[in-house]
């Protein structure tokens, strides 16, 4: 854990890089934004990363609900954000609300950074950590080619390279099913406003409005509650695919290929009915978002899913 507390703290001060947005802004320079955004989304990578991956280690028996939680404060977080954002370009102007933004970010990170801990991976404890049959049979026959007992019997799995993982064709299936189910998610939620703007004809006071309502229904309808339905259906008797979070997953992702298919044949008049598929699109990819964290312990063991994830 020390390694992970110190690649938040270490890449906490990335986040300042925001405040080239305001010189790109008064110079117009298209490239220096995207540069601005872009070293500040690795900035903010290892704190995502962390606080999904490790609430998994605090509740082992219910990795999904694990990945809601997280996932559903970080939506609200978005609302949060937003409304903040939104005040801060009214009363400040579009640079003062960069600079709010990248001072709130960064201090943000580097206290959560400061509080971040695993639970104590005693045998009592970490015995759940293997929960899904397919991961107790991964780790078993890595087990039987490994001399590294300590890491089974703590029940984090056998520890694979990352070339390793990326050579097995199961993290090949595993990509692009993430690459299909979340993709598109974050596509739509990147071009909201220009969707609500332009196709639906909002005004631009409307649309931001909606972008937040948007925002915290994928939160309350669609991230936070997915896990928890997982995880009972993982104690179930009644699994089609080996476990409640892929049969989930399948679910979803069928589901979100439907309704993008059905929302490229809506037009201009129709404006409720886009409305609502874009909801459901937003609700099913929140629930996609925290299965594919829950899947990537749960499909190659807990002392992986970091690396997968």
């Amino acid at each position: 854990v020390l390694d992970v507390r110190q690649s938040v703290l270490l890449t906490s001060p990335l986040v300042f890089s925001l405040l080239l947005s305001n010189v790109a802004l008064q110079t117009g320079t298209r490239w220096l934004m995207l540069l601005s955004f872009s070293l500040t989304g690795f900035g903010i990578g290892p704190s995502f990363l962390s606080a999904i991956i490790h609430m998994q280690f605090w509740l082992p028996k219910n990795p999904a609900l694990a990945s809601s939680v997280a996932m559903a404060f970080g939506g609200l977080g978005s609302v949060a954000m937003a409304i903040l954002i939104e005040a801060a370009i009214d009363t400040r102007g579009v640079s003062s609300s960069f600079t709010l933004l990248a001072f709130t970010l960064a201090g943000l990170q580097v206290f959560g950074g400061l509080l971040l801990k695993m639970p104590d991976l005693s045998e009592s404890h970490a015995k759940d950590l293997l929960v899904s049959h397919r991961s107790k049979l991964d780790a078993s026959a890595r087990f039987t080619k490994s001399k590294d007992t300590d890491a089974f019997r703590h029940g984090l799995g056998i520890e694979l390279r990352p070339q390793e993982i990326v050579g097995s064709w199961q993290f090949a299936l595993f990509w692009v099913s993430a690459f299909t189910a979340v993709g598109p998610g974050y596509a739509l939620f990147a071009n909201l406003t220009m969707v609500f703007k332009e196709s639906l004809g909002m005004p631009h006071r409307v649309a931001s409005t909606w972008v937040i309502l948007v925002n915290l229904i994928a939160t309350l309808l669609g991230r936070l509650p997915t896990g928890y339905v997982a995880d009972r259906w993982n104690n179930s008797q009644r699994k089609l695919f080996g476990s409640g979070s892929r049969s989930m997953f399948l679910l979803f992702h069928c589901s979100q290929m439907a309704a993008l298919a059905a929302s490229a044949y809506i037009y201009r008049g129709h404006e409720y009915l886009a409305l609502f598929l874009i909801l459901v699109l937003t609700c099913i990819f929140g629930g996609c978002n925290v299965l594919i964290a829950a899947l990537s312990r749960e499909l190659f063991a807990p002392i992986n899913s970091s690396a997968v994830y």
